[in-house]
């Protein structure tokens, strides 16, 4: 078995996934969008800044089938004489994809709360986020949002690697 933050059918995440970020990209810029704007606009971020990185947002509670996710059972809970977990849910929140060179390697969602910590989709990488050019000085910070906000005040000077 595999476990379930591990795809077993990568490209079937990775197109499940880009199409939530898709939907949740045009959410944000569609109508109704007052709250989640307003809560970026309170974290310092620009408009144009959260068009560039793709921002999204998710406004409800969404359960999904974690094999139409290309997701395996987990193992574990099966071990421990649980029932398998078989789907997950996608809390509200912003929307943020971590793609590297075109390709989307994380989900992340982060709560309209900014002291709440953001939540990894099922199927992401659990690489860091490290926005920037590699060459640049690399600044460690905690936190999706202030990793975003200093990774906007300093494109093209500093390399932001953040810790969730």
């Amino acid at each position: 078995m595999v476990a379930a933050n591990h795809p077993t059918n990568q490209a079937l995440w990775k197109q499940k996934a880009a199409a939530f970020v898709t939907r949740s990209h045009h959410h944000l810029w569609g109508k109704n969008n007052e709250d989640p704007l307003i809560f970026l606009f309170h974290q310092d971020l620009t408009n144009q800044f959260i068009k560039d990185i793709h921002l999204g947002w998710n406004k409800h509670s969404q359960k999904r089938t974690m094999g139409k996710w290309g997701l395996g059972v987990n193992n574990t809970a099966t071990q421990n004489n649980e029932q398998p977990t078989s789907s997950f849910i996608l809390p509200p929140g912003i929307v943020f994809p971590y793609i590297v060179k075109k390709e989307l390697l994380s989900v992340w969602i982060q709560p309209m709360d900014p002291a709440s910590p953001p939540f990894l989709v099922p199927g992401s990488t659990k690489r860091l986020i490290r926005l920037g050019n590699g060459n640049n000085p690399i600044k460690k910070i905690n936190g999706l949002l202030n990793g975003l906000c200093l990774f906007q005040k300093n494109q093209g000077t500093l390399c932001v690697e953040i810790q969730t």
